[in-house]
This record gives C-alpha cells, structure tokens and sequence, in this order.
C-alpha cells in the first residue's frame, strides 16, 4: 500500500530563514554597492519579516492575502537592492571607479551571486501553484514539473514541494543556466529563471574577467 504524505505545510521558519541568509549577505555587502542606505533598507526588511511573522503566526495552514503580499513586498525589495548591487558592481568594474580592491570586489560579487540563489529560491516558492498555502489545498496548477510529479512512484501520495525543493532548483539554474531535473511549464516560471540566470552569468562573468585583469 503506498505511503500517504502527511505535511501539512511548510513549516513558516522556512521564509524566515531564507530572509534571514540574505539579510546577512547583505550586512557584509559594502556600503558602496547599495542604491540606498544599507542600514534602512535592512531594518525595512526586519520589519516587513517580523510582520510576517506576527500577523500569519499560523503559517499556511489558510490562503491569506495579507500573509502573501507582505512576503511579495519583502522579497521584491531585497530582489531590487540585489540588482542594483549588480549593476553598480558591473559600473566599477567597467570604469574602475571603485575604491575596493581586487579582493572586495571578489567578495561582494560572490555574495550578489549567493543572494541571488536565495531570493530567487523564495521567488519559485511563493510563485508555484500560486504560493504555498494555496499549493496545500491543490488551487492552482504548478508552474514547475518536479520528477515527484511526473512520475508519482518515487513519492508519497499527495507530495508537494517545500523550500528546499525550490533551494536547489534555484542552485542548479545559476551553476548550469538550466534546472537540473525540474520543468518551468509556464511563461512567468520562464521568464523569472531566464532573469535568474542573466544575473548569474553575468555576475560570474564579471568576476572571472577581474580576475584575469588582475592577473595581467
């Protein structure tokens, strides 16, 4: 007799967690590479995740508008500064304009490269199916074919994805510009990995040419 799977949903600290890893990415992110004060743009996180918290303390047990759109609103925000980030990266290195050596500029990419995996991991999460707590009650269709559903005798009955489904499919799409075993079957899944991976390339690329140029 197959086995029935029993979650009820992912668990809330799954979010904060997330949140939390790119919040202190972005605390040994230099100053520099930010669009607005760091500081604020922080604590603007800290709040819109402790409103999170307070206001859906019973995670996603219940479809809840507000619970979705506060955790929209936080993770487009941290999206923006991390873009950004990017594109005043890439401006110092073009023009050399950064006081940072080789070695900061090195750091600071690599962590733009690492916020990315997180934020866009939050993004598939709160995207598919059109959010958790609506996967949960089976309201919408998927957007992303995990092998769990394509083929239903590797998991339990009633299997749905949880954060570290969509942890390692936003890894893999930055290390191999493409999902190691899962289907984007929508436009929105497309377009959010084709952005992803623009990041991620030319976040890398940057790196490897400051790399030989430092070489030279």
């Amino acid at each position: 007799m197959k086995k029935i799977f029993r979650r009820t949903h992912d668990p809330i600290w799954h979010l904060q967690l997330g949140v939390a890893t790119i919040i202190g990415l972005q605390l040994i992110t230099a100053h520099s590479f930010f669009p607005a004060n760091k500081v604020i743009l922080i604590l603007l996180e800290v709040v819109l995740l402790l409103a999170l918290t307070v206001l859906t303390p019973d995670g996603y047990h219940r479809v809840s508008r507000i619970r979705r759109s506060i955790a929209l609103t936080l993770i487009g925000i941290a999206t923006a500064a991390n873009i950004f980030s990017l594109i005043i990266l890439i401006n110092a290195l073009i023009t050399g304009s950064s006081p940072l050596d080789g070695e900061n500029l090195f750091l600071n990419a690599m962590t733009i490269y690492t916020t990315n995996i997180f934020l866009f991991a939050l993004w598939y999460w709160e995207m598919d199916g059109g959010g958790p707590d609506v996967r949960l009650q089976s309201l919408r269709r998927e957007d992303f074919l995990f092998p769990q559903i394509i083929h239903k005798h590797i998991a339990p009955e009633n299997w749905r994805p949880g954060f570290t489904d969509y942890l390692y499919l936003s890894a893999t799409n930055v290390t191999n510009f493409a999902s190691a075993d899962t289907l984007p079957v929508t436009h929105r899944a497309k377009i959010m990995m084709l952005v992803q991976s623009l990041v991620s390339v030319f976040t890398v690329l940057l790196v490897i040419s400051r790399a030989i140029s430092l070489m030279q």
